[in-house]
């Protein structure tokens, strides 16, 4: 008898062995079927990429503020006052050249008080484009444009090469002036009206000075202006 209750307590300690893990840390087996309840509880694994942080390079182009002082020369230009010549300073950018000198004359009398009641009778340069030429010999060449007397009544044509004249040789190493169309010598007006040269003379200042009133002066200005300053960005 007792050797058949041994036994049976030993074939009831393999069935508790078989059958899963208790409370107290003892494994125990997990049958295939509660393995499939247990998956159809677990959620499903999604997956996330997180996608990398995209730096966009940035350019800075700094600003460089760059101040050029442009020097200055100081050019007389004869305009008309009351019927005669008279000569007011302009300035244009160093070394005064015959040809900035022309464009300075070609500009005209300026705008507001200062001009008032100065004419001239040399044409604007868009009207009657005019080059000037020197070679360090001393004598300017002076380009008339074809046509350049029909655009000027007849009796401001004495005015309007006294006005090119008296100019021009107020240019640094200018004493005379020559005046050319199409290349070839041009004769112009000089002294009384109809009075022409030949064409291959060189005019001077003295040639003109008969129409100066009051005799050559700069002391009156069109304007005083300081060396031009200009900022690059």
């Amino acid at each position: 008898m007792l050797k058949r209750l041994m036994t049976i307590c030993l074939g009831l300690v393999a069935v508790l062995v078989a059958c899963g893990i208790p409370d107290t840390g003892q494994v125990t087996t997990i049958q295939d079927k509660d393995l499939r309840q247990l998956g159809d509880t677990i959620p499903p694994t999604s997956t996330s990429t997180i996608p990398p942080t995209t730096i966009v390079p940035t350019t800075t182009t700094p600003i460089v503020n760059t101040s050029t002082t442009i020097a200055l020369d100081e050019v007389t230009v004869y305009l008309i006052s009351g019927g005669q010549l008279r000569g007011y300073p302009r300035f244009v950018a160093k070394p005064a050249t015959v040809n900035q000198a022309i464009t300075a004359l070609q500009a005209g009398p300026p705008s507001g008080d200062v001009g008032s009641g100065l004419r001239s009778a040399v044409p604007t340069r868009r009207e009657a484009p005019i080059n000037g030429t020197q070679d360090g010999s001393g004598v300017a060449t002076v380009e008339l444009p074809p046509g350049f007397f029909e655009q000027i009544p007849q009796e401001d044509q004495l005015l309007a090469i006294g006005q090119i004249v008296l100019t021009v040789t107020e240019v640094g190493g200018v004493g005379q002036v020559l005046f050319r169309q199409n290349g070839e010598p041009l004769p112009v007006p000089r002294r009384a009206p109809g009075g022409l040269t030949n064409g291959n003379e060189p005019l001077a200042h003295r040639d003109y000075e008969a129409l100066l009133n009051p005799p050559v002066t700069t002391t009156s200005t069109i304007a005083t202006e300081p060396p031009v300053e200009t900022t690059v960005v």
